[in-house]
């Protein structure tokens, strides 16, 4: 390979995202560090909207953004997220009664790498903040995609424009235009629950005894209520009758309650297409707020694709100037090839978990009905806590010596690494 000097001869690569989400956000800001790129970040609407209420980040998703944010970035991202007072995790309770059944506290997690909740605001607000200005382009609705030839995907606007690029990231969410091509018979699916929220300032509930300090979530049969301050906020996802006495004060506190009905439609089995489009976050795999992961799934999304790109620069030094310094078809490969079996498993573990809540709710009293929850009652540390650059490690450092054999074999391109 032949780098010197030829990075400023070569046309950047054209990157599209669709989709200005948190996943969007968080793939425009990481991928305009790339060399020699060129970032675009459609979003359908007119501005920046301010909309959602709590979100949680994993400790998955912490390690990626103290990965893929600046400095600066990530010391903002300490301050806005709330880990509670000298806790660390989340405390699961008994529906009624209020009763501490489980913690959720990683115990070889230092403190400013553990989860933590934040308003959604914030967080898209940070994420914003990270992306060099110009980048984003607002009143563009991607609806679909096509390759054109030689590597290029032409996307098409619902404004009737169209713009081309070496590859496009479809970060536009559950509803996915794009996917919606690709796989025309998705079907969305009613969870049969709706998710209730509302955040108040904290002086309005402080008078409330036993109001806990920290996150809390209340488990009832088939619906949880969580509870937790968000800076100077409190948020509260609205509890049914008869759950904890503390609940249902500050449920009369509420001046008004936003409803969130929960749909999901399958995950895909491969996200990637045409060797020059990726989907990312609820996109490919939309969680339904399973594990309270959707965003550190999509930050791994972003994470595990930027590290395949970088991964790639420089595969075309010696090859036609008129190309990027970049080969999309390996790096999506590896994006691949990183997510799908973790993705996979995870999907598998839901249905796991759907038979441990039926025999739950099964139970023939109370005091067998919290038996029965602490035996199946599982953090899952293998999803909350997955490290998505080790796994790509691991990936690349098979598919370094496989996949480029078998192209070389194949005669479909110089093995650059000389295996």
């Amino acid at each position: 390979m032949k780098l010197n000097g030829t990075a400023t001869h070569r046309r950047q690569l054209r990157i599209a995202i669709i989709g200005g989400g948190l996943a969007g956000a968080a793939a425009a800001g990481v991928f305009s560090r790339l060399p020699n790129v060129q970032v675009t970040l459609y979003e359908q609407s007119k501005c920046d909207r301010e909309i959602g209420a709590m979100i949680g980040v994993m400790v998955g998703g912490v390690k990626c953004l103290s990965r893929m944010l600046s400095p600066a970035g990530f010391e903002e991202l300490q301050r806005i997220l709330y880990r509670g007072e000298n806790v660390d995790g989340i405390r699961h309770r008994h529906w009624r009664t209020g009763e501490i059944m489980a913690g959720a506290n990683s115990p070889h997690t230092p403190r400013h790498m553990q989860e933590g909740r934040t308003g959604r605001i914030a967080l898209h607000s940070l994420l914003m903040s990270e992306i060099p200005e110009g980048t984003v382009k607002y009143g563009k609705q991607g609806v679909c995609s096509e390759a054109v030839g030689d590597g290029t995907m032409r996307v098409h606007f619902a404004d009737g424009s169209s713009e081309d690029a070496d590859l496009v990231v479809a970060a536009d969410g559950l509803y996915s235009k794009i996917r919606k091509q690709y796989i025309p018979d998705d079907k969305y699916v009613y969870k049969g629950r709706v998710s209730y929220s509302y955040n108040i300032p904290i002086e309005m509930v402080r008078h409330i005894k036993g109001l806990p300090t920290h996150s809390s979530a209340w488990h009832g049969n088939n619906d949880v209520v969580f509870l937790s301050r968000l800076r100077h906020k409190l948020t509260s996802f609205a509890p049914l009758k008869d759950w904890d006495p503390i609940l249902d004060q500050v449920l009369q506190l509420l001046p008004g309650i936003s409803a969130y009905p929960l749909q999901v439609t399958a995950w895909m089995e491969n996200p990637t297409r045409d060797n020059a489009l990726a989907f990312v976050g609820d996109a490919a795999h939309p969680t339904g707020g399973a594990y309270g992961s959707g965003c550190s799934f999509a930050f791994a999304d972003v994470q595990a694709l930027f590290l395949s790109l970088h991964r790639t620069y420089g595969y075309n030094a010696d090859e036609d100037c008129s190309k990027p310094l970049y080969n999309v078809s390996y790096a999506l490969h590896l994006y691949r090839e990183t997510r799908m079996p973790f993705i996979k498993r995870v999907e598998s573990q839901l249905g796991n978990d759907k038979l441990d809540a039926t025999y739950v709710a099964t139970a023939c009293d109370e005091k067998e009905w919290i038996r029965r929850w602490k035996k199946k009652f599982t953090i899952n540390w293998w999803i909350l806590e997955h490290d998505v650059d080790a796994k790509w490690q691991e990936v690349e450092a098979e598919e370094r010596h496989t996949w480029h054999r078998k192209n070389k074999e194949d005669g479909n391109m110089t093995d650059v690494f000389g295996y």
